[in-house]
């Protein structure tokens, strides 16, 4: 199943190759022809010792060594022909979405997920779709005709409710679609169309690359106990922490998770992987406190937005969606009127819709809930800069996660309760299937049920 999906991710990103190819000149865009006159004045690769320990490229007071490492990779081979970078680009989309594959199972079976590999094949195909931007060829679909498609794979399959109790069969059915609706609605979204033709979205997409292959190993690490799996994971995450600011926002997920696997692990694995952690962070903000100018640039001061409301309510529309229709309603309830159109019944039917998603986060809160704090831990100091897409490249990551695992959820609950959570059950009957696995083979099967 993991090499016939990686199979398909590599076959998804072959699709947006022609996107390397664009006529589009480098110059063109301002920021990617400031970045070249830095790299060709410097002497190229000759120069690199001045972009390893001073501010990059755009001199706008930051410090991103493993970025101008790359860019001046680029510069090296390809000059200005533009189709290098972008293959770069490509390349980098490529294994962020292969170390989603990875990581995203590697955490489920770390918590008791037994479906951790179909979770982790969902979510990183959705991600290639969305990040190669093939999520446009859907525009137009209504997300009706997803969610009507998983309904009857449901109905043969027998995960959904039979109706031998009505009401509470047609009630969890209702619940099932809701989430569906809204895993669709958002898994089809079309926000990333630029990050492979886009020369300067390179930061953030080391970084998340970096990322997330250095928390797979670092959970692989921690699970084996093998200590150069741990020591890799902590050089991707150093390297990381070099290339795009955001990658600081890790420091919190990872320390939370060893705290929570303490017993699992063992004390001293989980206090060395957070010291290491730490230990990276503490070294990259030393680097930078010494090697860049701590009073902001113009370019940050106009970066930050102006007032606390704005980011506020940015931060809560992007983790709880129906929050963003608060000013809708606050229009749409004093005039009568409107509700002879189609558009205030849409938004009504979404926000009911949300109460699946609420029901699917509170019966599997472990997983739904860790790609939610994801989100919101990855995207909270964004919330603060006026928005460009690459800020929401790395929080996707949970966004898709979670959109995933309401997809899983709708097919595996039933109205039974023994059998609405997906999680490993510490010693179950040996006649008893357990989501396809025997009492013997449930990976990780500790006692770790939806909380």
């Amino acid at each position: 199943m993991l090499w016939a999906t990686a199979a398909l991710i590599v076959g998804l990103h072959l699709l947006a190759l022609p996107q390397v190819f664009i006529d589009s000149a480098l110059r063109a865009d301002t920021d990617t022809a400031v970045m070249l006159d830095a790299m060709r004045d410097s002497g190229g690769w000759r120069g690199i010792g001045r972009w390893l320990t001073g501010d990059w490229f755009l001199k706008n007071g930051f410090y991103r060594p493993t970025t101008c490492l790359s860019l001046i990779l680029d510069y090296t081979l390809y000059s200005e022909r533009a189709w290098g970078y972008r293959l770069t680009n490509w390349l980098l989309t490529l294994l962020t979405a292969l170390g989603m594959l990875m990581a995203v199972r590697a955490f489920a079976r770390e918590v008791g997920f037994v479906q951790a590999d179909a979770l982790g094949c969902i979510t990183a195909l959705l991600f290639s779709l969305q990040q190669t931007g093939l999520t446009a060829l859907f525009k137009g679909w209504s997300t009706w005709w997803f969610v009507g498609g998983l309904l009857l794979v449901g109905v043969f399959a027998g995960s959904v409710p039979h109706p031998q109790t009505p009401r509470k069969s047609v009630l969890m059915l209702a619940l099932i679609a809701g989430a569906w609706l809204w895993g669709f609605e958002r898994a089809m979204g079309t926000g990333y169309e630029r990050l492979i033709s886009w020369v300067p979205s390179r930061t953030a997409l080391v970084m998340t690359a970096l990322s997330i292959w250095g928390v797979y190993c670092l959970l692989l690490g921690a699970r084996q106990g093998r200590w150069g799996w741990r020591l890799l994971g902590l050089l991707l995450l150093l390297l990381a922490l070099g290339a795009y600011e955001q990658a600081i926002t890790l420091v919190p997920l990872l320390i939370a998770l060893a705290l929570a696997r303490r017993r699992a692990w063992g004390r001293a694995t989980a206090g060395a992987l957070c010291t290491g952690v730490i230990a990276a962070a503490i070294v990259v903000i030393t680097l930078r406190l010494a090697l860049v100018p701590l009073e902001p640039s113009r370019y940050q001061q106009q970066q930050l937005r102006s007032s606390l409301a704005g980011p506020l309510w940015s931060y809560f529309s992007e983790l709880f969606p129906p929050v963003g229709d608060f000013t809708y309603w606050q229009t749409a309830l004093p005039e009568p009127m409107l509700w002879l159109f189609r558009e205030p019944w849409d938004h009504l039917l979404m926000l009911l819709a949300y109460a699946g998603v609420l029901v699917a986060l509170y019966q599997w809160r472990t997983l739904i809930g860790s790609a939610l704090l994801w989100q919101a831990i990855t995207f909270l100091p964004m919330a603060f800069l006026h928005p460009f897409e690459h800020y929401y490249y790395l929080p996707q990551i949970g966004v898709t996660a979670f959109d995933a695992a309401l997809l899983l959820w709708g097919l595996q609950t039933t109205h039974t309760p023994g059998n609405r959570c997906a999680f490993a059950r510490q010693d179950p009957p040996l006649s008893q299937p357990t989501m396809g696995y025997t009492s013997t083979e449930v990976p990780y099967a500790h006692d770790y049920r939806a909380d």
